[in-house]
């Protein structure tokens, strides 16, 4: 069965063929292929907007980014095209998924195969695999 995140994609990629095909004067295909005029945004990293967040899905979906509108057009070859995207974005997830598991499980046979923890305590000499655990386990000693 496939993974929520894969059906998403596969909705969204479907919708943006829809929308690719709909009259140039409809509000869904203004909105999307339009521009803002003005308008200011957050400080730090903006919000995505729908085209962002198609991109992304498309190249998780092996569909080109470049030329996804031409092969929209046509609406069988599309549905195609993101059905066996679908398909092999699962099987990728789900052979990455077995990959880390099967990693994981031998680093738990083999302790010799952990990483060697990067971050000492200067005072108690506990080992920590980020930094960030060794800057919160620090605060314990400042008493």
């Amino acid at each position: 069965m496939p993974s929520i995140h894969t059906l998403i994609e596969k909705a969204q990629a479907r919708w943006a063929g829809h929308v690719r095909r709909m009259n140039d004067s409809r509000i869904p295909k203004m909105l999307l292929y339009g521009e803002l005029a003005e308008g200011k945004r957050l400080a730090g990293r903006p919000k995505l907007r729908f085209k962002d967040s198609l991109k992304a899905t498309l190249k998780s979906l092996s569909i080109p980014v470049e030329n996804w509108e031409d092969a929209a057009t046509d609406h069988h070859q599309w549905r195609r095209l993101v059905h066996q995207g679908a398909e092999l974005a699962e099987r990728r997830r789900i052979s990455l998924a077995v990959s880390k598991r099967e990693a994981r499980k031998a680093r738990e046979k083999n302790p010799s195969l952990q990483p060697l923890p990067e971050h000492k305590c200067d005072v108690c000499g506990r080992c920590f695999r980020a930094r960030i655990g060794l800057v919160s386990h620090t605060r314990t000693h400042k008493d």
